[in-house]
C-alpha cells in the first residue's frame, strides 16, 4: 500500500521515521517477499497497484533488499518482460540481495533516490532536476517513464 500511494505522488512516504525504507524492508528485509501485484491483488481489485506505475513498483522491489516476486501477467501479458529482465539483470549483477543496505538520498512527494549496498543508485519519480544526488562515478543501466538506476563505474 505504501508504495502504490507512493508512485501516484507521495514517494516521501518511501522513508520512515528514522531514515529507513517504511515497513519490514527497513526493519528485516531477509524475511520480506516482496510483490507488486499478484493474482489476488489484481483479479480482486484488493489494493491495486496502479496500473500505470507498476514498472515503477517493480523498479522498487528488484533494487531494493527482500525476495523479490514477478507476476506472470505483467512480463509476459503486460509486455514488461524487457525492462522487468534488465532490472533483474542489475541486481544479479551488483549482488543485491535480502540483506542489502539502503542510504536513502531523497524522498519527496515527486522524487525517491537511494543507494543501494553502495553500488547502484534508483530514482522513482517524475522529478528530473537531481541536484547534487548523483555522484560523478555512476553510469546509467537502466531508464524509463519516470525511473532510472544508475551503476558505479
Amino acid at each position: 500500500m505504501v508504495l502504490g500511494a507512493g508512485v501516484q505522488g507521495e514517494l516521501w512516504g518511501l522513508k520512515d521515521d528514522n531514515g529507513k525504507p517504511p515497513g519490514m524492508i527497513g526493519t528485516k528485509p531477509e524475511s520480506v517477499v516482496t510483490f507488486v501485484d499478484n493474482h489476488d491483488t489484481l483479479s480482486q481489485q484488493t489494493w491495486p497497484f496502479p496500473n500505470d506505475k507498476v514498472m515503477l513498483g517493480y523498479v522498487y522491489i528488484l533494487t531494493h533488499p527482500g525476495h523479490p516476486t514477478i507476476f506472470y501477467d505483467h512480463y509476459i501479458e503486460w509486455g514488461l518482460k524487457e525492462p522487468i529482465k534488465n532490472v533483474t539483470e542489475i541486481r544479479k549483477r551488483n549482488g543485491i540481495n535480502p540483506k542489502s543496505t539502503v542510504n536513502i538520498l531523497a524522498a519527496e512527494a515527486d522524487l525517491y533516490m537511494a543507494e543501494i549496498d553502495n553500488k547502484i543508485i534508483v530514482k522513482i519519480g517524475p522529478k528530473e532536476d537531481l541536484g547534487n544526488l548523483l555522484p560523478p562515478n555512476v553510469q546509467v543501466a537502466t531508464n524509463g517513464q519516470d525511473y532510472a538506476v544508475w551503476e558505479k563505474k
